[in-house]
């Protein structure tokens, strides 16, 4: 019995399965909360994902100055890039004095689950944002406990797998680590410290480094082409130091800037550098902010790449498509420096012909990250035979004038 209908000619049908490429998504997205007051409502309306590039004028001069607006736009230009921003408006809140006011406006950020206000309205956005900073409002800890903006945070970073760059209390090195605890594991936390001092008019204030932080987080995935590394170790744009003094020693551990770094506290070392890898996991493999982010971005073009083979009929080819595809683009991944290594594979005791008969197809692969260079040491020794070469040369030196 014929498998088609009846046809008198010549006909092609589609036939087999091919690899096909795997691309990473973007990786650099920011996500800002701003208080505006001067915003116009139409173009950023209140608790809505409104998305723009940080070099719009249009939507520049829409969102209008006040607020943190300056620790956002001017912090990421200073940086000498071009971003995409995705900006969450929220209310100033009110209150009879600056603290009330504060505390209300906090709870304006951190908003509701129920209807998507604050952060969660980054949850609606077309794309994931990667990068989510607040300036101005996740330093503070209210009531002797943990910020509620970072705290609100952390479910939303884990939902979009991106990491919050979060400023911590000014006063002092012991108010930071203070601030740290509060992170006893957290892989997407990168903490800062202190605020830096920037020139606004001819006024200089200090002003959270977190915006400016995340444009360092841009520069250099543009530079190298993706969040395959640190951004520590670049010079912090539009500033003109930290709002107090960090001391480094060069070769020294004893520092507080190597104090805070063991803390797993980003800072600020001499020049205006940013200057600290790590995030606050307590997974060691967790360690470096740039691993956490490469396994995310690999792991999120795993999840989007393959649409192409779903509800196609298992076959040999379609599964050898897969592992192909897949373990070209992990080689692809070591090429560009991205990792150390990775790989596509399939294993049979994880396939049963069970769950192949129920649709279940599973690919293992495996996939690393390089750690930054973050100690780099060097054995120094003396070596006394060399004096032999000094004696040699004073003897033949000698043996030649005396001939």
């Amino acid at each position: 019995m014929p498998i088609s209908e009846y046809f008198h000619g010549t006909r092609v049908f589609q036939a087999g399965q091919t690899t096909r490429p795997v691309s990473v998504n973007e990786y650099s997205t920011l996500g800002a909360v701003v208080v505006a007051p001067a915003a116009d409502p139409e173009k950023f309306p209140l608790n809505v994902v409104t998305t723009m590039f940080t070099n719009d004028t249009e939507m520049r001069t829409a969102l209008g100055a006040g607020g943190n607006v300056d620790a956002v736009l001017d912090a990421v230009d200073d940086q000498g890039v071009v971003a995409e921003l995705q900006v969450v408006r929220v209310a100033e809140g009110d209150g009879a004095n600056d603290q009330d006011k504060l505390e209300a406006t906090i709870a304006n950020i951190v908003g509701s689950g129920a209807n998507n206000s604050g952060v969660h309205a980054f949850k609606e956005a077309s794309k994931p944002a990667k990068l989510v900073f607040v300036p101005g409002y996740t330093s503070q800890r209210l009531g002797n406990a943990k910020n509620p903006v970072a705290a609100e945070l952390t479910g939303i970073c884990n939902r979009l797998r991106g990491i919050k760059i979060l400023d911590t209390p000014d006063t002092s090195r012991e108010a930071a680590d203070t601030y740290r605890s509060d992170f006893a594991d957290d892989k997407r936390a990168y903490l800062f410290h202190p605020s830096v001092k920037v020139l606004a008019g001819t006024q200089i204030i200090n002003q959270p480094g977190s915006g400016r932080v995340a444009g360092l987080f841009v520069k250099r995935d543009r530079d190298i082409g993706g969040p395959w590394e640190s951004p520590s170790n670049q010079t912090i744009g539009g500033i003109l130091g930290p709002s107090r003094p960090i001391s480094y020693y060069t070769g020294e551990p004893d520092s507080e800037a190597n104090w805070l770094n063991e803390k797993r506290i980003a800072t600020i070392r001499a020049g205006s550098i940013l200057w600290g890898n790590e995030t606050c996991a307590q997974d060691p493999l967790d360690r470096f902010v740039n691993v956490v982010r490469t396994t995310d971005a690999i792991d999120d073009a795993v999840i989007n790449a393959f649409y192409w083979a779903l509800d196609r009929n298992l076959s040999v080819p379609l599964g050898v498509a897969v592992i192909q595809s897949l373990d070209n683009f992990l080689d692809e991944l070591k090429a560009v420096g991205a990792i150390l290594g990775g790989r596509a594979w399939f294993e049979r005791p994880l396939n049963t012909n069970e769950s192949l008969a129920s649709g279940i197809l599973r690919v293992e692969y495996d996939r690393e990250p390089a750690a930054p260079l973050q100690d780099l040491q060097f054995g120094a020794r003396r070596n006394l035979t060399y004096y032999a070469e000094l004696a040699n040369g004073i003897l033949q030196t000698l043996e030649r004038q005396a001939a």
